[in-house]
């Protein structure tokens, strides 16, 4: 079967790409920048040059092809035109769902989407959670939710797509700025980590990056229009995600707390950088922000439906530390 795949040269996307031609498709990735699909077997897949926003492009690329999953977005921490989220978080997504037609669509969210999870029972939510619509701190996640909404409007009136919300994706990849884990273990394991930010017991949910490549499959296969899943793995404390991480590279886990208000301006610092020297900052103000809440999810909906199962954070941890420093 040929399927079209977009962000199929991002961090996750290479991932999924590599589960869609395990499991005997062909996929057709649709791309802006050739440049960035190192890593994969270019004779085994199909690739479309084009954008989301051009509208012949995107029906050129869907020619042929007899489903879709629709992984790109826009994952920064900040860029000059805040408009530019809008444009392939929000404006891409509908764009590509109301020109797939009929054709089965498995659509990437993102946790973000669903918001914080401060309110739910144990600081944990699903995928009923009802978020506050007014309320958000990053671009990248107003936008996934505003996505969200969109995109269950059009299920709504008949677009045959299956919604999934992945946790912190982790494990082997590129280092893109998506791959917030695999910089933390790498910063921690060269000691350039002075501390945990703000409070530790903060709950994150984190998925393991092949784990949730193969829940793609498994929604694809299982799924129905309309339906909506989180794809996780194991919920835990920032306390508790730097012990596993210290007992697996044998260090001793970091003590120190950060304090907001020390992270906050740390965060304005590197904003004004980026601002004067036209570069990405390490943070922002709005990311620092996220580290004050609970964002941890409830995935026994795909584990129950779908037969999804996430790894452990110690066994996924392993593996990322291995593939990102095979030598140490």
């Amino acid at each position: 079967m040929r399927v079209l795949v977009t962000g199929g040269s991002g961090y996750f996307g290479k991932s999924l790409v590599r589960a869609l031609l395990g499991a005997g498709m062909r996929p057709r990735l649709f791309v802006r920048d050739p440049g960035r699909l190192g890593g994969l077997d270019l004779g085994k897949v199909e690739v479309a040059v084009g954008d989301l926003l051009y509208r012949s492009s995107l029906r050129r690329a869907l020619e042929g092809c007899e489903a879709v999953f629709h992984a790109a977005a826009l994952v920064k921490r900040w860029v000059p035109d805040r408009r530019a989220f809008d444009r392939v978080n929000v404006e891409g997504t509908e764009a590509l769902i109301r020109e797939a037609g009929a054709r089965r669509i498995v659509y990437t969210s993102s946790f973000f989407a669903l918001g914080c999870s401060d309110d739910g029972p144990g600081g944990v939510i699903d995928e009923d959670h009802r978020r506050d619509p007014e309320h958000w701190h990053t671009d990248y996640e107003r936008t996934k939710a505003l996505a969200d909404v969109r995109v269950r409007a059009l299920a709504s009136e008949g677009a045959p797509v299956v919604t999934l919300y992945p946790a912190v994706l982790y494990g082997p990849g590129d280092m893109t700025e998506g791959n917030i884990v695999g910089r933390l273990v790498l910063d921690f394991a060269a000691g350039r980590l002075p501390g945990i930010p703000c409070r530790g017991d903060r709950k994150w949910g984190y998925a393991f990056v092949e784990d949730v490549a193969g829940g793609h499959l498994l929604a694809f296969e299982k799924g129905k229009p309309g339906d909506r899943f989180i794809l996780g793995g194991e919920n835990c404390t920032a306390d508790r995600f730097f012990e596993v991480l210290a007992g697996v590279l044998g260090r001793r886990p970091p003590r120190l707390h950060l304090p907001y208000g020390l992270v906050w301006s740390a965060a304005l610092f590197q904003e004004v950088l980026a601002r004067l020297f036209a570069r990405d900052p390490r943070l922002t103000r709005a990311e620092a922000a996220t580290y004050r809440h609970h964002w941890a999810y409830d995935d026994s909906r795909a584990r129950k439906e779908l037969g999804y199962r996430g790894r452990p954070l110690e066994e996924g941890l392993r593996a990322t530390v291995e593939a990102l420093l095979p030598k140490r």
